[in-house]
């Protein structure tokens, strides 16, 4: 990468960074002008333009650069887990360790995928979808879901998916308190242990009523 390509993606990167500043000092997403975002990162409002087309851009920027670099490093932990106690457990605590090295950006996620934007909403939910089927694909091959049909295995995905993220925002406001942390990783595994327990209960279920 040339000089000049190097301190495009600076720039580039000082943009997104200075967003996330301002939400995680409490303002909405839609609230910040890109007049204010150029002043903080120290360039002309001009600029911004020679980045990204608009705020909403920015802002899917954001989410296209920490949600999908998640979802690979869970994807690749999960390769060789086949049982589903470890599944969990190894998704849950990679989760928080990613979530609390990237704070403000889940901060900003949180607050985002109900917030003003429209185009920033269907990004994250893209996002969410992409999780739960990618999980979907992973999940299929542990014996406890043996059984199951496709659809189940995706909704079974789906709920574990939504529980995980639905914690972001509270682990991103206790971060500074290790004993809150723990106990709401510990939560968040039970809460996912009972939506395979359930998922267990429904593969034996519809095997005795096909008997």
């Amino acid at each position: 990468m040339g000089v000049r390509q190097l301190q495009k993606e600076r720039t580039r990167q000082a943009f997104m960074q200075a967003a996330l500043d301002m939400v995680a000092d409490d303002r909405s997403f839609t609230s910040i002008s890109l007049r204010e975002i150029s002043a903080k990162v120290g360039v002309v409002p001009t600029a911004f333009y020679r980045h990204f087309p608009d705020l909403d851009s920015l802002g899917v920027a954001i989410v296209s650069t920490v949600l999908p670099a998640l979802r690979q490093e869970l994807k690749q932990r999960r390769q060789k887990i086949r049982d589903s106690a470890t599944l969990v457990e190894d998704s849950v605590n990679t989760y928080f360790d990613y979530v609390l090295a990237h704070r403000k950006e889940f901060v900003f996620c949180g607050r985002e995928i109900t917030g003003g934007s429209k185009t920033i909403r269907t990004a994250l939910r893209l996002e969410v979808f992409t999780f739960s089927r990618e999980l979907a694909d992973d999940i299929a091959g542990i014996k406890q879901t043996q059984g199951l049909s496709d659809d189940d295995i995706f909704a079974m995905a789906d709920l574990m998916v939504r529980a995980i993220l639905t914690t972001a925002q509270d682990l991103a406001g206790i971060s500074q308190y290790p004993e809150a942390v723990e106990t709401l990783r510990k939560r968040t595994i039970k809460q996912i242990q009972m939506v395979v327990i359930g998922g267990e209960h429904l593969r034996s279920s519809g095997s005795e009523s096909r008997i």
